[in-house]
């Protein structure tokens, strides 16, 4: 059950992933669009710049693929360190990109071998009835192909929560941005 889980998981991530996030100096793959929540802040990509809105405040931070900072469309000037902050957060997000999108297809690949399970069932019912090939053959054998598709499974479940760490450290990333450049303090988020 853990398998389909994974698998249906993986599989909407991939299908969800319409655009091209644009040249960002990380590996090309399939999404532009909102890529996840901090808080009531949704934070989405857009051409390779990473996008900020509050779910229930005015205001629209962007950072632009080359770590420029907007906040509602005004360029805002960065010391040394707020522009570390804006690039690691910037880098970080795309980094979470990609290895969502990865595991998404990992997950996909996954699914159809589950799928392929299924079609080996059907056919060791017809070798079950035709062949001195007996139930507990077949058994055996499904039994080792769902092993190797569960422990595949339980590496996609270590990617996801390294992925999710990354989550939190990118939602950390955001409140220190917060506290150091005061153009995103003023919106009150």
């Amino acid at each position: 059950m853990k398998v389909v889980n994974v698998a249906l998981f993986a599989l909407l991530v991939a299908v969800a992933s319409p655009g091209y996030a644009g040249d960002h100096g990380h590996s090309t793959s399939l999404f532009d669009g909102k890529m996840l929540s901090l808080d009531d802040i949704d934070l989405d990509i857009d051409r390779g710049n990473v996008v900020l809105t509050h779910q229930e405040e005015n205001g629209v931070i962007e950072i632009t693929k080359n770590y420029q900072l907007f906040v509602d469309d005004e360029q805002i000037k960065l010391d040394a360190d707020q522009q570390r902050l804006v690039r690691e957060f910037h880098e970080l997000t795309m980094d979470i990109k990609d290895d969502a999108v990865n595991v998404g297809l990992e997950g996909a690949r996954i699914g159809l071998e589950g799928a392929r399970i299924g079609l080996k069932a059907v056919g060791g019912v017809l070798k079950v009835i035709f062949t001195d090939y007996d139930e507990d053959d077949l058994d055996r054998d499904l039994d080792w192909e769902a092993k190797k598709i569960e422990d595949k499974a339980e590496v996609l479940e270590k990617k996801a929560k390294v992925i999710e760490k990354k989550a939190n450290e990118l939602e950390d990333l955001f409140y220190e941005m917060d506290h150091e450049i005061p153009a995103i303090r003023s919106l009150g988020w």
